[in-house]
């Protein structure tokens, strides 16, 4: 079957996910990169939209991961115009965290997809935390707040590099793992009696876990990295006001390692529709 697909906004994985889709010889529309400028793409037989009334009846649509920063325009930081959501309907696309208003795939609900993607949120969380710390990973104490899919990885690669490994978990059976895997477990309302003693600091929890009575308690040079989405799990008037470096850090497949992202994506999307590389 002759596949051709409309790729949507989104930061650089986008791009290399068009030019992988074109290699195999489908043909690739793309929506929303004029400040990169169009000249490169077309130059690799990347056909260029102007809206997303351009995509034809039977055309997989395929947008970022998320889908929207703010619920109402597609995430295109790269578009010099706003492409509202609302265009999408009537329309399935294939993208991540899809309004339940909108018809499609949430490709972040996979989890083999979501454990692809969480490699380079933690390799790229690490690597910043090197950056900001001036310091090596090996023999400091590092705090991974939560042992989700991002968790598992950040503590196995900062276990490899030699750190000494906290995790903080809230279920006793997450707890077992951390400590059958020879890191440091504490329950995460536990959190309080360790904080002094972090060099660094990663969060992947999703709601407020450093508040201000925690913050007071970290060291001048601690470093905070926060992952999670919408506002993270850091009072950040309160970090800010002590000084405290601390950093949300979000969309870093797209920043450190947009290629490999965009292999992982293009896999998941030929299986899902069971296309074949040409």
């Amino acid at each position: 079957m002759k596949y051709s697909f409309f790729i949507i906004g989104g930061d650089k994985r986008m791009l290399y996910l068009a030019k992988k889709i074109v290699n195999d010889n489908y043909e690739v529309k793309l929506l929303g990169f004029e400040k990169i400028g169009y000249d490169n793409l077309l130059n690799n037989n990347i056909k260029i939209a102007h809206s997303i009334i351009d995509a034809k009846e039977g055309e997989i649509l395929i947008g970022p991961a998320p889908l929207s920063m703010d619920g109402i325009n597609i995430y295109a930081p790269y578009s010099d115009k706003k492409i509202k959501i609302e265009e999408l309907k009537n329309r399935n696309i294939i993208a991540g965290r899809i309004p339940n208003n909108i018809k499609g795939k949430d490709i972040l609900k996979d989890e083999s997809y979501a454990i692809l993607n969480s490699i380079p949120t933690a390799e790229g969380a690490i690597s910043l935390a090197i950056q900001e710390s001036k310091i090596t990973i090996y023999n400091s104490n590092v705090l991974v707040l939560g042992y989700g899919r991002i968790g598992k990885v950040l503590c196995n690669r900062l276990g490899n590099m030699g750190a000494n490994v906290y995790c903080s978990a809230r279920k006793k059976e997450d707890l077992t793992w951390i400590k059958a895997m020879k890191y440091n477990p504490i329950y995460t309302d536990k959190i309080d009696s360790i904080l002094c003693k972090m060099k660094i600091i990663i969060n992947t929890i999703p709601t407020l876990v450093l508040n201000k009575k925690r913050l007071l308690l970290l060291k001048p040079n601690t470093i905070v990295i926060d992952l999670a989405s919408k506002t993270g799990g850091v009072e950040w008037d309160t970090a800010k006001r002590l000084n405290i470096k601390a950093i949300h850090y979000l969309g870093i497949p797209g920043k450190i390692a947009p290629e490999s992202s965009a292999e992982y994506m293009k896999e998941y999307i030929y299986e899902l529709l069971d296309v074949k590389t040409q």
